[in-house]
């Protein structure tokens, strides 16, 4: 009697997990978790295959690759950022924000982030009327801090460190390198999505952007 109500169980519990499928409410992955919980139930009903289950289940959970022909899809695609001018730093003329980031002020001087592209020095000591002094180019460069007249920066995985204690333009100090974790270069940080595939010789993944009518057969 016992096992005819499992069966049932198993059986609801099955449809339910169809229409999610064909809802797309559910990744691959979870499917394959939550199958491999339900079979591990009806089988031994010990809880310690429950545990494997769900780590053989968890385990799964891998960017894959289709073995259908690509389709158009509603798809991430990878924003690239050539690598052989990631270390290329310099001083260069005012120029308007593009990503507005975090921002800091030392004195009279105000540094706002441009995501991933530099920092912009601005002169503050009249608030009502500011003044671009210039534009401090760092490729990739997403944080700053600065410390007893000290910026502090990332340029990608580097650490940069440039002086403002004294007149003109920031001077680097500094380059300690792979101090930050990379960005994920195979795939987007998105769950049950299609993506295009990167291709290391296009650079460096930056970002993701959802775009439609993608060809791939890439998907997490």
């Amino acid at each position: 009697m016992g096992c005819c109500v499992i069966s049932g169980g198993f059986s609801a519990n099955f449809i339910l997990l169809q229409k999610l499928i064909l809802r797309k409410s559910l990744s691959y992955c979870s499917i394959i978790a939550i199958i491999l919980l339900l079979l591990a139930y009806i089988i031994t009903m010990q809880r310690f295959s429950l545990l494997l289950a769900l780590i053989i289940g968890i385990a799964g959970c891998t960017p894959t690759t289709d073995e259908l022909p690509p389709q158009a899809q509603s798809a991430y695609v990878p924003v690239y950022y050539k690598s052989e001018n990631i270390e290329v730093t310099k001083f260069a003329a005012a120029r308007p924000m593009q990503r507005a980031g975090k921002q800091y002020v030392i004195g009279g001087l105000l540094l706002q982030n441009d995501i991933n592209e530099g920092i912009h020095i601005i002169d503050v000591t009249n608030p009502a009327s500011p003044k671009k002094l210039g534009f401090l180019e760092i490729p990739l460069c997403t944080e700053i801090a600065v410390k007893q007249g000290f910026l502090y920066t990332n340029n990608y995985d580097d650490l940069l460190v440039f002086d403002l204690r004294g007149p003109g333009e920031p001077k680097l100090l500094k380059r300690i390198e792979n101090v930050f974790p990379p960005a994920n270069q195979d795939y987007p940080p998105f769950f049950n999505v299609a993506f295009e595939c990167p291709d290391p010789a296009k650079g460096i993944v930056v970002d993701w952007e959802l775009k439609s009518n993608i060809s791939t057969k890439c998907r997490r």
